[in-house]
C-alpha cells in the first residue's frame, strides 16, 4: 500500500467514525482516485489543513450543503446563534470537524511520518475554486457518500508548491516557509 493509499484509507475510516459517532451519518459508499485531469474544482465551501512531516500534503474537505447544515445544527444545538452569525459558525463547525478527523488520522499515520505530523489550523475557502495542474502538482480525490450528501476529500501536493489557500506559492512565499 502506498503512502497516498494509507492516507486516504485513514481519512475514509476516521471520517466514517467521526460522522457516525457525532452526527449519526452513515457513509454508504467510498471511492478514491488519482486525478489525471488538468484541473481540480473544489466545492463552494472547502476546509483546508496542511499536513507536515513526511506527509507534506494539503488536505481539502468539501461537504455538500445538507451535511454542512447537519454539522452546524448539531454543533450549535442549545446555543443562541444570531442570523448575522450563521455563516461564521457554519465555517467554524466544518473547520472543527475536519480538524478533529485529521487529528485522529495523525495517530494512524505517525509511523509513516517518522512519528511527527504537523497540522496547520483550518482555512475555510468560500466560493467554487478551480486549481489548474502545474508540472509538479498531484491531485488525489476521495468521495464519501451518505444520506445527507457527499464529502469530497482532495489531497493536493506537494505542499511546498501551494499556500494554505490552495494558490500556487510564489518564490517569495517559498523563501518564508
Amino acid at each position: 500500500m502506498t503512502q497516498i493509499d494509507r492516507i486516504m484509507s485513514s481519512i475514509a475510516c476516521r471520517t466514517r467514525e467521526y460522522l457516525g459517532a457525532e452526527f449519526g451519518v452513515t457513509i454508504t459508499a467510498a471511492n478514491a482516485h488519482c486525478s489525471e485531469s488538468d484541473q481540480l474544482t473544489l466545492p463552494r465551501m472547502t476546509t483546508v489543513i496542511a499536513l507536515g512531516g513526511n506527509i507534506n500534503m494539503l488536505v481539502a474537505f468539501g461537504f455538500d450543503e445538507r451535511l454542512i447544515d447537519l454539522i452546524f445544527d448539531k454543533m450549535t444545538e442549545g446555543f443562541e446563534v444570531g442570523e448575522d452569525e450563521v455563516a461564521m459558525y457554519r465555517e467554524a463547525a466544518t473547520g472543527e470537524a475536519v480538524n478533529t478527523i485529521l487529528g485522529h488520522c495523525t495517530s494512524d499515520l505517525a509511523d509513516d511520518a517518522g512519528g511527527v505530523i504537523t497540522m496547520t489550523p483550518p482555512v475555510i475557502l468560500e466560493g467554487v475554486k478551480t486549481i489548474r495542474r502545474m508540472k509538479d502538482a498531484s491531485f488525489y480525490t476521495q468521495n464519501l457518500d451518505s444520506m445527507f450528501g457527499q464529502v469530497t476529500v482532495n489531497l493536493v501536493g506537494p505542499r511546498m508548491i501551494f499556500d494554505n489557500h490552495l494558490d500556487y506559492a510564489t518564490q517569495e512565499n517559498h523563501e518564508h516557509r
